[in-house]
């Protein structure tokens, strides 16, 4: 990595603040993470110990290029002997700190695992009787069951809702969850958070924590929701200095149950706090700055400020940065998309230079429809649906044909399927011929 970067201005006053709670304000590409890994660092060379320092990232790539920021950093001031200092500090999510401190200070969590989305699912399935998860819907519908109660437990654990004020049958399917949980020894990730919340209840476990934990930096902070934000407040409730880095321009979660109200009013809700703004953009082009400026006005009730651009817009080479263009259907507007990266490809530049964004994952099967019809190659990402794809469509349909079972499209009845029609898809799918296709 290049050498340390010289700060200036409010990135400089944000490292160098002690003594009250900090808010730092950061624009996209305005450098929090250096702002945030100097500070750290500073810390470290006024002798703050690294055990008495946490710093909550929102995920685990964020976590690791603070880490390896951070290490690099206070190398390059103290030596390479200063980085086992390090020892001890805690960067990583809010979720993993909690984990840690329940296999910490309450000694019945310390052989707890914690099941992922995918893992809670699985268990929902496997203990749907003995939960009587059914009984949340009307008719024999298990996975319609399951979804529901899934997405009402999260809201539950996000919010610190009290599971004895939940209405029946909810209420009842509750209880035995929760007991079937411990009895596994697991936990799911909201749970983390709610259970080391109930643990700082413990005046002992509280005493210890205050005692060890000096300075709390938190990431992203426009997207903690409430258990999150209850969770913080009890940490720092012993004379913890709190920083929090974050824009409510970028809050993204509230789907989630983030509120970003709770970057809107701390310094409402905590006394003491000094508040800095890093508001140069280094990353984008001015075009493209001033338009996401322009935006951010239509945000009601937001943090009064202006993203402002460090690169000339000679930069761009005179390109076009920004086009925009509307369509009167789902169907046109995903036409138009497949047209401009044909288009672009054209014109020689590589498909894998291009990206589409959607709003979310029920644009996907018209896009990826049009895109199929130019020959584009595409790679949805996240959890785009696997038998929204062509290939495991027609792998799914030959499943069913196998075992003469009816086929079911998403979100539509169930279909007999028609050797023909099933023989002309793979040939049209794969690039078989058809006597490939019946061998």
């Amino acid at each position: 990595m290049s050498e340390t970067p010289v700060l200036e201005g409010e990135s400089l006053r944000a490292v160098q603040h002690r003594g009250s709670h900090v808010q730092i304000i950061a624009s996209a590409g305005s450098g929090k993470t250096e702002v945030v890994s100097q500070r750290v660092v500073s810390l470290l060379a006024e002798g703050i110990s690294a055990r008495e320092i946490a710093a909550f990232t929102f995920t685990e790539r964020a976590a690791k290029e603070l880490k390896f920021r951070i290490a690099t950093r206070l190398e390059q001031r103290l030596g390479p002997q200063a980085v086992d200092q390090l020892s001890g500090l805690y960067v990583g999510t809010i979720h993993g700190y909690c984990l840690q401190f329940l296999q910490q200070y309450v000694p019945r969590y310390e052989t707890f695992d914690v099941l992922d989305e995918s893992q809670h699912v699985a268990f929902l399935c496997r203990e749907a009787t003995h939960l009587n998860i059914k009984s949340l819907v009307s008719g024999n519908r298990l996975f319609e069951a399951i979804d529901l109660f899934n997405k009402s437990v999260q809201v539950l654990e996000n919010e610190l809702l009290d599971p004895t004020e939940m209405p029946e049958p909810f209420k009842t399917v509750l209880e035995i969850y929760f007991k079937s949980l411990d009895k596994y020894r697991l936990l799911t990730f909201g749970q983390q958070i709610a259970r080391a919340v109930a643990a700082l209840n413990d005046p002992l476990v509280a005493a210890e924590i205050h005692k060890s934990l000096k300075h709390l930096i938190v990431d992203e902070y426009q997207d903690v929701n409430p258990a999150q934000e209850e969770l913080i407040r009890r940490l720092v409730a012993g004379g913890a200095h709190l920083t929090v880095v974050g824009d409510d321009d970028q809050a993204i979660y509230q789907w989630r149950g983030s509120t970003v109200q709770n970057i809107i009013a701390f310094q409402e809700r905590y006394a003491g706090v000094q508040t800095f703004v890093l508001d140069v953009n280094r990353r984008s082009l001015p075009d493209i700055i001033s338009t996401a400026a322009g935006f951010s006005l239509s945000i009601n009730d937001r943090l009064e400020k202006e993203m402002k651009p460090s690169r000339s817009s000679e930069d761009g080479h005179g390109e076009e940065q920004i086009v925009s263009w509307a369509c009167e259907t789902e169907q046109e507007e995903a036409h138009q998309i497949a047209r401009l990266i044909a288009n672009l490809n054209a014109s020689g530049l590589p498909f894998s230079d291009i990206a589409i964004l959607a709003r979310s994952r029920a644009a996907y099967p018209k896009i990826l429809q049009e895109l199929a019809a130019r020959g584009i190659p595409v790679q949805p990402g996240g959890r785009s649906g696997l038998f929204e794809q062509q290939e495991a469509r027609c792998i799914g349909r030959m499943m069913c044909w196998l075992v003469d079972y009816e086929w079911r499209e998403q979100r539509g009845p169930s279909t007999a399927i028609n050797t023909d029609v099933l023989v002309s898809e793979f040939v049209a799918t794969f690039g078989l011929s058809k006597r490939q296709t019946l061998d």
